[in-house]
């Protein structure tokens, strides 16, 4: 049976291990890199370089970003202040 797979927005048959071999190639994904610049913690002032190190420092304070929460309530919040704003006194 045929496989085909998608690659630069073509569909093509996929390649085997045997044309991999042939070309020298790998027929292996590469992996993923994290593109997270290493920052300072606010908590410690340690480096933070994976996002696993960035769970464990926020988790340990029992923090959150407000970045990882959905925008919802705080673009609710922030309508029913402005329209409190907007009262009369």
């Amino acid at each position: 049976m045929t496989v085909f797979v998608i690659r630069d927005g073509r569909v093509i048959e996929k390649g085997s291990f045997d044309a991999a071999m042939s070309d020298r190639r790998s027929i292996f994904p590469s992996p993923m890199v994290s593109r997270m610049t290493p920052f300072e913690s606010p908590v410690d002032g340690r480096d933070i370089t994976t996002w696993r190190e960035r769970d464990a420092d926020m988790k340990r304070v029992n923090a959150c970003d407000p970045r990882d929460l959905p925008r919802g309530p705080f673009e609710k919040r922030k309508a029913d202040n402005a329209r409190r704003a907007a009262l009369p006194d």
